[in-house]
């Protein structure tokens, strides 16, 4: 009988993409050899959910199923194929997620090894944190003490996950070939020993067959004045330590924090400045807020609410120790109550609007 690819993942022929990935995650956990040794109907079944991904998860593979079943393949050389003139496909490896999917789900097993890991080097790879910063810290620089973890390479194996003295054993994921043919891809290097076609029989002790060990790590940054956000500063040596003891970079990403009182406009700072009436109308002097403290600015006679004035290099920091510029928008302010006096003197000035208008 046909396999039905669909039956085999347990979802529907409407399932999408979403749907098929989660599939295959959760059943190539349950039958993949490292959780079932020996088991040569758990690794059978494995095969089998893994070939049915391949297939589902391509887009022109799936449209192929759908429409010649079991034949699919033989229509994918003699002309099946979309636009297809007959000439054979060339080979392909996983769809562009398969590897992806496939390392994370199986290294995380305690028997088993990362994709990296089995082929006995781990690279050194960069890591990036995200810093918040406040805008005062902006324009001022300040420094920052970064906590956090990487997977490094375990220095006990190399990032092999196993102890290379320990006896040897013909791999049982790949049968010695040390290649994955057919539903793997054309000739994909075996997981499991990395092409070699046998593995050790002992596990890392250190590492417990993992290959990498969590590894804490303490930096402290200093961070320039006038860094803008999503600016990324390099610290050379701080990421994930590879194989040859080399360690990748950590990546400090920046980024700005909402303050309660100014707003970025571009480089610029805007900020909103009340101004009593009598001030607005008469002209005077009123204190605008910069990340420094406060300034004196000139209010003119006649101002009017929403009115902006500029003042320069009043703003924040920028590369190079320059100030942007300070934009103050005027918020004319109204008392909400007003003395008998006050209410006399304001009627009095309203009729005489009234007489010379």
């Amino acid at each position: 009988m046909a396999k039905d690819y669909y039956a085999v993942l347990g979802v529907s022929r409407n399932a999408d993409e979403k749907e098929i990935k989660s599939a295959y995650r959760r059943l190539a956990r349950k039958y993949h050899p490292d959780v079932n040794p020996n088991d040569k109907a758990a690794e059978a079944k494995f095969k089998e959910v893994s070939e049915a991904y391949e297939v589902l998860s391509d887009p022109e593979k799936r449209k192929l199923y759908d429409q010649f079943g079991e034949h699919w393949e033989h229509a994918s050389q003699f002309g099946g194929q979309p636009g297809g003139n007959g000439a054979p496909r060339p080979d392909v490896d996983f769809p562009g997620d398969f590897q992806t999917i496939f390392e994370e789900i199986f290294s995380g097993f305690g028997g088993g090894r990362s994709a990296q890991a089995s082929q006995g080097f781990i690279p050194p790879r960069d890591v990036s944190k995200e810093v918040l910063l406040t805008l005062e810290e902006i324009d001022s620089g300040t420094k920052r003490t970064l906590t956090y973890q990487t997977e490094d390479a375990c220095k006990s194996c190399g990032g092999t996950g196993r102890v290379s003295s320990g006896p040897m054993r013909t791999c049982s994921t790949c049968r010695g070939s040390g290649r994955l043919r057919g539903v793997f891809g054309m000739g994909q290097p075996c997981p499991e020993c990395g092409g070699v076609g046998k593995t050790s029989a002992t596990p890392c002790a250190t590492c417990r067959g993992q290959g990498t060990m969590p590894t804490n790590k303490k930096v402290d940054v200093s961070i320039p004045a006038g860094v803008s956000e999503g600016k990324k500063l390099r610290v050379p040596g701080k990421g994930v330590v590879g194989s040859n003891g080399r360690a990748g970079d950590l990546y400090v990403v920046i980024r700005e924090a909402e303050h309660p009182k100014f707003r970025r406009n571009g480089d610029n700072l805007e900020v909103d400045v009340d101004i009593p009436y009598t001030v607005a109308a008469l002209g005077g002097e009123v204190k605008v807020p910069t990340l420094r403290g406060t300034v004196a600015m000139r209010v003119p006679p006649g101002t009017q609410s929403g009115q902006t004035f500029r003042l320069a290099n009043q703003g924040i920091s920028r590369p190079g120790g320059q100030r942007s510029h300070l934009f103050a928008k005027a918020r004319i302010t109204v008392p909400k109550r007003l003395s008998d006096e006050e209410r006399r003197l304001l009627e009095q000035l309203e009729n005489l609007r009234r007489v010379t208008a």
